[in-house]
Order: structure tokens, then C-alpha cells, then sequence
């Protein structure tokens, strides 16, 4: 009987907590077992209260790094394990580990084929490591990503939110992030997004991100100039993940924050590119908690890179009626 399982969710911030709803299907149907997770380590705080894991274990894609990890995993022996998403640079680990099976669902040349789990090509992420789970016994809970948090960030939380005067329900949270400058909509279309919402509703507006986001944030600040506007950036991103949960909705394109979003039940007006929606779109998400909007196809004929898009067809009077929508069809008590 297996004691000890491992689930290796090694990428993006999407893609790791697209693994949530497998590691607490894996938790209900094995209770009795414990559950470790391999994660990138920028994203462990998201995973850090999460009542189904023992122990996480940061991973670094850079090689000279990932021995530290190896002689950790030397130590423990496991019964099972799942690579739940992971890119090539990670077989570099499977020598360390001492537990086999390793099995995955992601068609790596370097894994055997018999432990490559055949899979609908077409299917979303998440519905794909529930599959791959189900081969071994493991039922499945649904498809809701989840993101727990302790009484330090709620209480870090509620003190940003308190010293700006914002009250929780009572400003959007824009997201002004991507992976790549493509995958952003533009700094002036935000800040008339935002300009717009500060005018017409007594929502206040909270600019969110990573730290590479600061200098976009701080610009759309000093043009609306006005209090009832905030930044995140700098936020731990435990604390950011807890203000996005408080927003009355969020406007973000389609990137990690985005599904943090959906992990905490925040509506969420969604700005998408090229990728089509079935692979990492919102997953069992009702339709009151999200709105897509897609790029024009036609206004990007012309990318050099086919990998590649741009925001630019997606304008303001679009966003906004998405924006008026979700905030009539969720207005608070």
C-alpha cells in the first residue's frame, strides 16, 4: 500500500495550482498517505497552508542548483509519483530520485513510454492530471483550484487594505502582469479602464503584480492621481493573492495571477490571446465568476512570431462593458 506520494508541479504559476484539485482528490481518496509537492520555488507560498501536503520542496531550473534538491530527495522513498506539469529541464532530477515508478502525462521523450499516461490532446490541464490520477485509483473532486492562508497574511492583508481605506468588496483589482511585454495590455488602456471605474461606480482601484510591474503601476498612479488608487507590487505574494480573494472583481490577462483568481472565487473579466480557451482557460468556472475576451485573430496576422500576440485589438469600451456586466451580476448585499 502506498505510504508516501510525490507530485512534481515544477512550471509556471498557473500551471502549478492547476494541480491543486489532484493533490486534494489524491488527499480524499488516500488520507492515510502523505502527499510532498516539488514546486517552483517563486510559487511555494501558494502552497505553503495547504492542509493536503507534509512537505514542499522548492525546485530551481537553473542545473547547478538542483542538486541541493537531489540530496533531499535521496532521503525519502516514495510510492508513487506524478509529474503533474514539468518542462525538459527536469529530467535532470530523475536520477536522484529512488522511488519508481515516475509517471506523467506530458509527452516527454525522456520518460518511458510506458510511463507516459495517454491523454486527450485536447483537454485542460487540470482535467488532464485528474485523468492521469484516476488510472490509479484516485477519485476525482472537481476541477476548483485552491489557495489556503494563515492568520500573518490575512492580518497583512486587512492592514494594507485598512491604511488605504479600501473595505473589502470595494475596489477591482487590476492585474498589470504577463510572462512576456506581448501578453500585457497596454499601461494607457488601464488607466482609462481605470479612470473609467473611478468615475462611474465608488469602487476604488488597487494595481497589482509582481515587481517587475512597479514603474507600470506607479505610471497609471500619477495619471489618475487620485487616493482612491493603490499598488501591490512590492506585496509577498501570499499577501497579493489575499487582497486579489477581497476584490470585488479583477481584470487580468491571461496569466498566473489570473488563475489565482479563480482559485479564490474573485470574478474575474479575463483578457485572452492566441491559446485556445480548452487548454488554459477557466475550468468548471460559472459564468457569473468569469468573462473572456479575445484578441482579434485578424489584427495579428502580421506577428513575426506565431508563438507571439498583441493586446492591441482589445480596446477599453470592450473591457468596460465586461467590467459594468460583472459588477451589476455581482453586486454585494
Amino acid at each position: 500500500m502506498t505510504k508516501r506520494i510525490l507530485v512534481v508541479s515544477a512550471t509556471g504559476m498557473g500551471d502549478s495550482l492547476w494541480g491543486t484539485p489532484g493533490i486534494r482528490a489524491l488527499k480524499k481518496t488516500f488520507p492515510e498517505r502523505e502527499i510532498d509537492l516539488i514546486v517552483n520555488w517563486r510559487w511555494e507560498p501558494l502552497f505553503r497552508f495547504n492542509p493536503h501536503l507534509s512537505q514542499i520542496f522548492n525546485y530551481h531550473e537553473q542545473w547547478y542548483l538542483q542538486p541541493f534538491l537531489g540530496i533531499k530527495m535521496l532521503g525519502r522513498h516514495y510510492d508513487a509519483i506524478y509529474i503533474f506539469h514539468a518542462n525538459s529541464n527536469f529530467k535532470r532530477m530523475l536520477p536522484w530520485f529512488r522511488s519508481a515508478p515516475v509517471w506523467c502525462y506530458q509527452g516527454f521523450n525522456w520518460m518511458p513510454e510506458s510511463q507516459r499516461v495517454k491523454m486527450n490532446a485536447s483537454a485542460h490541464g487540470i482535467q488532464k492530471m485528474l485523468t492521469m490520477l484516476e488510472n490509479f485509483g484516485v477519485k476525482q473532486d472537481g476541477g476548483q483550484m485552491e489557495i489556503f492562508f494563515d492568520p500573518e497574511t490575512l492580518g497583512k492583508s486587512q492592514k494594507f487594505l485598512q491604511a488605504q481605506g479600501f473595505g473589502p468588496d470595494k475596489y477591482v483589482y487590476l492585474n498589470l502582469g504577463a510572462a512576456v511585454e506581448s501578453r500585457r495590455w497596454m499601461v494607457d488602456r488601464f488607466s482609462e479602464l481605470a479612470n473609467r471605474i473611478l468615475k462611474a461606480t465608488p469602487l476604488n482601484i488597487i494595481l497589482g503584480g509582481g515587481p517587475n510591474e512597479k514603474k507600470r503601476a506607479l505610471t497609471i498612479l500619477n495619471q489618475l492621481n487620485t487616493h482612491r488608487a493603490a499598488e501591490v507590487c512590492s506585496q509577498p505574494i501570499l499577501v497579493n493573492a489575499n487582497i486579489i480573494s477581497k476584490a470585488r472583481l479583477m481584470v487580468t490577462a491571461d496569466t498566473g495571477p489570473m488563475h489565482i483568481g479563480f482559485a479564490v472565487k474573485t470574478p474575474v473579466v479575463a483578457l485572452f490571446g492566441t491559446i485556445p480557451l480548452v487548454f488554459s482557460g477557466p475550468y468548471e468556472i460559472p459564468d457569473h465568476l468569469c468573462r473572456v475576451i479575445k484578441i482579434d485573430p485578424e489584427d495579428n496576422i502580421e506577428e513575426p512570431d506565431p508563438g507571439e500576440f498583441s493586446f492591441r485589438s482589445i480596446t477599453v469600451d470592450q473591457v468596460w462593458n465586461e467590467v459594468e456586466k460583472m459588477l451589476v451580476g455581482n453586486t454585494s448585499p
